[in-house]
């Protein structure tokens, strides 16, 4: 294991100290015992859970949302756990776990025992499933597509490089070369073809053997009405696979085969 991956395992493995559940009242950090042997307030998990059972399931939880106890809970952060209010309904972040819990809870048990021919151990859904280690599950098309939104394609352009450097190798987006496509595509039908290109001339650096980014371009510069740099990059993606039957046929309505 390299340093790099060692260090965002430790960043990724952090959170799962956090407990997202209730304690027994507000406790003195002098004598308070932590975990607790109790806990109350509990509202989607049993009653009568162990402590051990009731710990793994937190792990699982903050470790699956990248987040730490004060997230959900009532405390500071870095201050020992027994200081926190767990018992506290507060914070808008518990109240929201408490329904991601309950629809976990009603997917598993209620719409996947309908389907016909379940696999045997069958497959659950978890919080990891849609979160992978964000505390809003987001595609990365979905990011950079707000990033447009509010900043520009500029600001597309920094977001995708900021979330490629700190989360590249691990579980958290997806950075395969039709994710950019994907999203370059979405503002192209918007009508900013300009935008569009940017992005997939970005994709280009990281994947210049894309031939499907040579022809989504060349998709935008036909959008845009100019033939000569559409049939160019329609070209070049044939070039790089001779099989891109999209891009063979694009240059013989063009005339440009």
């Amino acid at each position: 294991m390299t340093q790099e991956q060692l260090t965002r395992w430790q960043h990724a493995a952090w959170p799962a100290v956090c407990l997202i559940v209730a304690a027994v009242g507000a406790p003195d950090p002098a004598l308070a015992q932590w975990p607790p042997e109790e806990f109350t307030n509990l509202k989607v998990l049993p009653q009568n859970i162990e402590q051990r059972t009731l710990t793994n399931e937190m792990r699982g939880m903050s470790a699956a949302l990248g987040v730490r106890c004060d997230h959900c809970h009532v405390g500071e952060p870095g201050q020992p756990l027994s200081t926190f209010d767990f018992a506290s309904d507060e914070k808008a972040a518990k109240l929201k776990a408490r329904e991601m819990m309950r629809m976990v809870n009603a997917i598993n048990s209620q719409h996947l025992t309908t389907l016909a021919e379940r696999s045997d151990p069958p497959i659950e859904v978890e919080c990891a499933t849609c979160h992978h280690g964000l505390s809003r599950p987001q595609t990365l098309e979905r990011v950079l597509l707000d990033a447009r939104a509010t900043s520009g394609v500029d600001g597309a352009t920094a977001k995708y490089r900021e979330l490629r450097e700190r989360y590249y190798g691990t579980w958290t987006f997806d950075f395969s070369e039709y994710q950019l496509v994907g999203a370059a595509q979405r503002v192209g039908t918007q009508g900013h073809h300009d935008d569009a290109i940017a992005l997939l001339e970005l994709n280009l650096e990281y994947f210049p053997q894309s031939s499907a980014s040579h022809f989504a371009i060349g998709e935008q510069f036909l959008a845009k009405r100019d033939t000569t740099a559409a049939v160019a990059k329609y070209r070049s993606a044939l070039e790089l696979d001779p099989g891109n039957r999209a891009a063979r046929r694009r240059l013989s309505e063009l005339g440009g085969a």
